[in-house]
């Protein structure tokens, strides 16, 4: 008697886990995308290979990291990206600095053998921070340069950057998604500003 009592309050004690353990909300995935429209290119233009660019370790995950309060760094592990971050940022940086300039051809690192033989121009630096803090406001810090690859010029001094970009909501993952492009978006055009007048010196 004892032992079927012991059976069924275990057998109850599972079905209590399970029913936990199915109420936890789906996995969401989001992406980082490009802002800007295409631009047009020449028979001679000039090409930029962007990166790589090195992202900060805290960024290496598959999940959506924002900020707590002094030092904390939270996990959200039902909100993750559809591709590794360090990808999606040479994509998206790659393609809207493309975008942002007439006859200059931006290609994202991991270069082609092929492709890595035509590049003029290489951009390289560090991505310190990305992410957003407890009232929605994505910061994006990085550190970069650029040099000619032939000459091993340097064309744009290495520097850090700033940006910002305020999420519609805190606690929607799309709405901070779409605030990280945004400020992807600052640094592209940062990005393209700065080329444009070293290429004019």
């Amino acid at each position: 008697m004892i032992a079927t009592a012991r059976s069924i309050i275990f057998c109850i004690f599972v079905s209590l886990l399970l029913n936990a353990c199915g109420s936890s909300p789906p996995v969401r995935y989001f992406s980082l995308s490009t802002t800007t429209a295409g631009g047009t290119d020449g028979d001679d233009a000039v090409v930029l290979g962007l990166g790589p660019l090195r992202i900060a370790g805290y960024l290496e995950r598959s999940q959506i990291v924002t900020r707590g309060a002094g030092a904390e760094i939270k996990v959200d592990e039902f909100s993750r990206w559809a591709e590794p971050l360090t990808v999606a940022i040479h994509r998206v940086v790659s393609t809207d600095v493309d975008n942002m300039m007439d006859d200059v051809i931006v290609v994202a690192f991991p270069f082609e053998s092929v492709v890595r033989a035509q590049v003029d121009y290489r951009l390289l630096g560090d991505v310190v921070r990305f992410d957003a803090d407890s009232g929605g406001r994505v910061i994006l810090e990085t550190q970069w340069g650029v040099a000619a690859v032939e000459s091993g010029e340097v064309v744009i001094r290495e520097h850090r950057t700033r940006y910002e970009a305020q999420a519609r909501s805190a606690d929607d993952p799309a709405a901070v998604a779409a605030a990280m492009n945004d400020a992807l978006a600052k640094f592209s055009q940062d990005i393209a500003n700065q080329f444009e007048a070293a290429l004019r010196e």
